[in-house]
């Protein structure tokens, strides 16, 4: 009789075991995606390569992507290989060719369904490379858009963006986020 009490007190334990080591399973799973939340992305912000890396004074979360195919630019670099939009909202800027993609953190890359390093953002909040989900290459057609020449700026909106032999740059002219992009390499500050 005491055998039989005691296989069921193992059955029991079996049971908790089982029970506990679910729980345990599933907070380490919540536990994991907590920690991989935003803070990683600017966690890898900070492991940036030797090169020049671009920052941002404000955390961002990781590039969630948007369509930019639609984008009307209000402005084209004379070389044309750059061209700007000044919104309400934000100053953005799109470049066909550059050669900075090996520079592009990590993580940004891996975040975005699309591709980054072809338009860059600044609004209030700080500046960003922008993840684009059109699933096209960036081509500027210049013909229509008034170009920006070297040494003039445009302002609108609180935005000021200048054009210089180096590349384009722009600024929340209210906060002083800014970026700046060229074809060998982008600054965000």
């Amino acid at each position: 009789m005491a055998q039989a009490g005691t296989g069921r007190l193992r059955t029991g334990e079996t049971a908790v075991v089982a029970v506990s080591a679910v729980l345990v399973l599933v907070f380490v799973v919540l536990l994991l995606m907590r920690m991989a939340g935003p803070g990683e992305a600017a966690a890898s912000a900070s492991t940036a390569p030797e090169e020049p890396a671009p920052a941002t004074p404000s955390p961002t979360a990781a590039p969630v992507g948007e369509d930019l195919s639609g984008v009307d630019f209000d402005f084209a670099a004379p070389s044309g290989n750059i061209a700007c939009a000044i919104g309400a909202e934000r100053a953005l800027c799109g470049i066909a060719s550059f050669d900075f993609a090996e520079r592009i953190p990590a993580a940004e890359v891996a975040a975005c369904p699309g591709t980054v390093g072809h338009f860059v953002e600044v609004t209030a909040e700080g500046a960003s490379l922008v993840c684009d989900t059109s699933g096209q290459d960036l081509t500027i057609d210049a013909t229509g858009i008034a170009t920006l020449d070297y040494g003039r700026q445009q302002s609108k909106n609180g935005f000021t963006c200048d054009s210089t032999r180096d590349g384009m740059s722009c600024v929340h002219d209210e906060t002083g986020y800014s970026f700046s992009v060229r074809r060998a390499g982008y600054t965000l500050s």
